[in-house]
């Protein structure tokens, strides 16, 4: 388990000089050893720490004299759905200026959400990519189907309707329940899509961040409203339910995968210092504008709380927010943990303690340890809906025609591979080695098959030269019409190098 932990002090900077016997970590309750310490300034591990550091760590990094380059993956997550142009326009001036910021080894990808997620960009190290995607974003005009429901259920509670004071109760109480369905609908479908969106960031080496623009989302979907809707502020109201057990997923996942969230209500404020009503009607409501403008924002407190990074909140100082989010990602204390050593599995808390007054720490609040299967599960996802591709082992993968299969149609495929890339061990009829074969496929509008697993053992002839041999696996598939995207993976059961190779079909 590797941990990144943020130590700063009353000035907001970055304590540098801390050592590990400084660090203290609890797992579960109770104080572990730290088999590896490093300090990351400015993005590289320096002499003497690359000897101490995690050997994760420094496989990840890139090597120059004596220090390492840790690489850093940004995946900007730009939720539109809550977000008014001018708040748009705010975040986007965020993600600007932080993409302006990375160096030579650093990564980004784009993805914009409004009811469904789009991606805008694959991983990349370019600028120029990650600049012309955003300015898509600012060009594609309004979509803010989350902002335009609640505004449509304001306008229905302050209709009068109904002759008396009673039937008009029951009329606003009905929009109220009917705006709180939806919301949890919509709320829950862009915490499924964030999730989804934290494997394409997990199979990756390196500090991995997940930036995730937004005007906020409800924590407790219907809460204000129903209480705007009811005239009183601090009722609890029968339409109430909230999203913490969706938020807790992500975290998990997010910890377990060594993902930090960097999160960002880019509403502002404004000359009085509350929200501005074209980002959020209700926060123009009297008696409901702070319970409106907490409740949207609890879930992205948690998210960066949960995980060990940031919630920028109810602020308009962008410069501030971008330096801040890139001095965490650029220095920071890089501790491992030997997870033989700790018997408990399944969740664990995870603390971590500086012996040090008057700092700041921030690390992960816990840690489940992922299996084989995750992992694999994770390569294979990820490469479905992203560039993200492994070539430890080189694949060679093709598709032949479809031919219908009653109301689907099937085509075969075969992976082709050198024999180099697996463990071989004599047998009694020749050398023989074992690897994962991992299979899934896309559509076009995002659904995934599950991803099927089979273990397979491969032969050489005796005589045969590992070096130049290759072997090929072949199977085949069921699908649709339409575009869909296949992930073949193969993982060498004894050294765990893998290769992924995707292929692209259309059945007509």
């Amino acid at each position: 388990m590797d941990l990144d932990v943020v130590v700063t002090g009353r000035d907001g900077k970055p304590v540098a000089d801390l050592k590990r016997e400084d660090f203290t970590v609890r797992i579960g309750g109770k104080i572990v050893p730290l088999d590896y310490f490093a300090r990351v300034d400015a993005g590289t591990i320096h002499a003497p720490d690359l000897s101490t550091a995690s050997p994760d760590q420094v496989l990840a990094a890139y090597k120059q004299a004596d220090q390492a380059y840790v690489p850093r993956h940004f995946l900007v997550y730009v939720d539109v759905g809550h977000l008014a142009p001018a708040g748009r326009k705010r975040g986007l001036e965020y993600v600007r200026d932080l993409v302006t910021r990375l160096g030579p080894t650093d990564r980004g990808r784009i993805v914009l959400f409004d009811r469904r997620s789009r991606e805008l960009t694959g991983w990349t190290s370019s600028k120029e990519a990650l600049f012309a995607a955003l300015s898509r974003i600012e060009e594609s005009g309004p979509r803010t189907s989350r902002l335009d429901a609640e505004r449509q259920a304001l306008t229905e509670i302050d209709t009068v309707m109904g002759r008396n004071a009673r039937e008009q109760s029951i009329h606003r109480e009905s929009v109220a329940r009917r705006y709180a369905e939806q919301s949890r609908t919509e709320v829950r479908e862009l915490l499924r899509d964030v999730g989804s969106e934290l494997r394409t960031l997990a199979p990756l080496a390196g500090k991995k961040a997940f930036l995730f623009v937004s005007g906020g989302f409800e924590f407790q979907p219907g809460h204000a409203m129903g209480a705007y809707a009811a005239s009183q502020p601090n009722v609890l109201t029968s339409v109430v339910r909230d999203v913490s057990g969706d938020l807790e997923g992500i975290t998990r996942r997010a910890n377990a995968s060594e993902v930090t969230f960097y999160t960002l209500d880019a509403r502002g404020l404004d000359s009085s210092g509350g929200g501005a009503p074209t980002d959020n009607p209700l926060l123009a409501r009297s008696g409901v504008s702070f319970l409106a403008r907490q409740d949207s924002q609890e879930g992205l407190v948690a998210l960066a709380r949960e995980t060990g990074g940031i919630a920028l909140l109810s602020s308009n100082d962008v410069a501030t927010g971008v330096s801040r989010v890139y001095e965490d990602t650029s220095t920071y204390y890089s501790i491992g943990v030997t997870l033989a050593k700790i018997p408990a599995s399944g969740h664990q808390a995870v603390r971590v303690d500086v012996n040090r007054p008057g700092v700041t720490v921030r690390a992960r609040r816990g840690y489940t340890a992922m299996n084989e299967a995750d992992r694999e599960r994770d390569r294979v996802q990820g490469a479905l809906r992203t560039n993200v591709s492994s070539n430890e082992i080189p694949l060679t993968l093709r598709t032949e025609p479809p031919t219908k299969s009653g109301k689907r149609y099937r085509f075969g495929i075969s992976v082709v591979f050198p024999a180099a890339g697996l463990t071989f061990s004599a047998g009694e009829n020749g050398r023989r080695a074992s690897a994962d074969v991992s299979l899934a496929a896309m559509d076009d509008n995002g659904r995934m098959s599950e991803t099927s697993k089979v273990q397979m053992m491969f032969t050489l002839p005796a005589a045969a030269n590992e070096s130049n041999a290759m072997l090929q696996y072949k199977t085949s598939l069921e699908t649709r019409k339409g575009n869909h995207r296949i992930v073949v993976s193969i993982r060498d059961k004894v050294t765990s190098r893998t290769g992924t190779a995707t292929a692209d079909i259309r059945v007509e």
